[in-house]
């Protein structure tokens, strides 16, 4: 069995970020969405997803 190693750059994981109007982000990763209040918290999200992050 092989293992699958992911890789992000942090600018490119930001740019999946969408601004809401009301405040906050909608940010979605691997088909899952989350809304996000700060944009700092995609890299812990992308983490879980077993992603390495390259900032």
């Amino acid at each position: 069995m092989t293992e699958t190693i992911k890789t992000a750059m942090f600018e490119a994981l930001l740019d999946l970020a969408i601004e809401q109007p009301e405040g906050g982000f909608i940010f979605t990763l691997d088909g899952q969405q989350y809304v996000l209040q700060d944009q700092l918290e995609i890299s812990r999200i992308a983490e879980k997803h077993g992603y390495i992050v390259i900032y």
